[in-house]
């Protein structure tokens, strides 16, 4: 079960804003998610998250039935703008991925809603002129790759190289592959013998965003679950 502080802190860490605020979109993201979820999933939620979270769950008209349904009713619930509803619903709902990655994987959402289980990025989700995800900024990017061991790189992409046996890497590769139709997105896959060197990067932007370090972090938990034992770079 995820822990209440846990799940609030990190939200409040992840997109700078107070213990109290993200407490509220906390408890306004997890009503919307209950009531948009169908039976059994909706007690699956209830019983993962701490029950501090679902008191308000009876508040939320729901169910939502795309991404701006969910937004509006998160926004609804808190009195946010839906700009910042949706920065801080994405927040609750990466952080919950994080702590619960069985359970958020396996919902059944409907529409879009899955595209906002991403990191908003600090600030709440800073975009770029065109309304773009933006790139990272040198010290942010710095930041990332702390948390990152494995991988390499700069504004541009960032790399994780791995090498198995035959088998083992084929395994890995299927593997990563299925993110793409898990989360919408892939690592880009340049295959050497029994090497592969994995890079990401945001094209619309032709720069490493938030999108990218969300991406690398699925990607090391992908080879994980693969259960590979690897030599990587």
């Amino acid at each position: 079960m995820a822990q209440h502080r846990d799940l609030v802190t990190s939200v409040a860490e992840r997109i700078g804003v107070s213990v109290d605020e993200a407490r509220r979109a906390a408890e306004a993201t997890i009503a919307t998610l209950v009531r948009t979820v169908a039976e059994p999933q909706r007690q699956q939620v209830i019983d993962a998250v701490p029950a501090l979270l679902t008191e308000n769950v009876p508040a939320a008209p729901g169910p939502a039935w795309d991404e701006g349904d969910f937004v509006a009713e998160v926004s609804w619930l808190t009195g946010m703008v839906p700009e910042e509803a949706r920065a801080r619903a994405q927040a609750v709902l990466f952080v919950l991925s994080r702590q619960e990655p069985e359970l958020v994987g396996a919902l059944e959402l409907p529409g879009d809603i899955r595209d906002l289980i991403t990191d908003p990025g600090p600030g709440g989700g800073v975009t770029g002129p065109r309304g773009q995800t933006a790139p990272l900024t040198d010290n942010e990017l710095a930041a990332a790759l702390v948390n990152l061991p494995y991988w390499v790189g700069n504004h541009r992409a960032i790399h994780r190289t791995i090498e198995l046996p035959e088998a083992n890497l084929r395994r890995v590769l299927d593997r990563l592959e299925r993110l793409r139709e898990e989360y919408g997105r892939a690592p880009d896959i340049d295959r050497d013998g029994d090497s592969a060197t994995l890079t990401v990067s945001t094209s619309a932007v032709d720069a490493v965003t938030h999108l990218d370090v969300d991406l690398a972090h699925r990607v090391d938990d992908a080879i994980v679950e693969a259960g590979a034992g690897m030599a990587s770079s």
